[in-house]
């Protein structure tokens, strides 16, 4: 291995060290009271160290949800495949619901919510980083669809906003304003129901 490729693969590591501890601070003590101090010791590295790799503790934050979001979205398998329409829209049901109970995407939403007046800038980032990558997602998805005959000729900026909102209603909203609530046991039959709704409209 060479010094670059050296230098490169710490710098690697001690980003994910970074998000690791920062992830397990702002999900403990919230944005305002989390310290970056801390969140550099636990990561093993310096603070000026922390500030190389993240500008702002914002920057940081949006990262953790940026990460949270890439780890379970890559959806490139289903472009161009010949998985039908309905698989297509449960995988994507799926993903969306993993994001937000897995990888504790609900808990991360909360803490803006806590933040929004004090921190616009934080709730701005958020937004970007949580629901504007992944309409983008979907957009590539149903233009791929689109392009294929699987779906009907839309809007596919409209319809991906569609599909993420009946999402919303019935298993975000509840869980953003009750902090036990869990994904009830017909949880596929409710994302079926969803993707009926859908495809009556959407399938080509």
């Amino acid at each position: 291995m060479g010094l670059e490729d050296y230098r490169r693969n710490v710098s690697e590591a001690k980003h994910a060290a970074i998000l690791k501890a920062a992830r397990e601070v702002f999900l403990r003590d919230g944005f305002s009271r989390a310290a970056v101090a801390e969140i550099a010791r636990n990561a093993d590295v310096s603070t000026a160290t922390l500030y190389k790799h993240f500008a702002s503790k914002e920057d940081l934050f949006a990262a953790i949800v940026i990460d949270a979001v890439s780890r379970v979205e890559d959806m490139s398998d289903l472009e161009g495949s010949e998985t039908s329409f309905p698989d297509i829209l449960m995988k994507i049901g799926q993903t969306y619901l993993t994001n937000q109970f897995d990888y504790r995407a609900n808990d991360l939403m909360r803490i803006v919510i806590a933040e929004s007046t004090t921190n616009p800038h934080l709730a701005a980032e958020t937004l970007r980083a949580l629901t504007e990558r992944r309409r983008q997602r979907l957009v590539t998805v149903f233009n791929r669809l689109v392009e294929s005959g699987i779906m009907k000729p839309n809007n596919t900026d409209l319809s991906a906003q569609l599909i993420s909102g009946m999402i919303k209603e019935i298993f975000v909203w509840p869980a953003l304003f009750d902090a036990s609530f869990t994904l009830p046991t017909d949880t596929d039959e409710k994302l079926r129901n969803i993707i009926h709704i859908f495809l009556a409209r959407y399938a080509a």
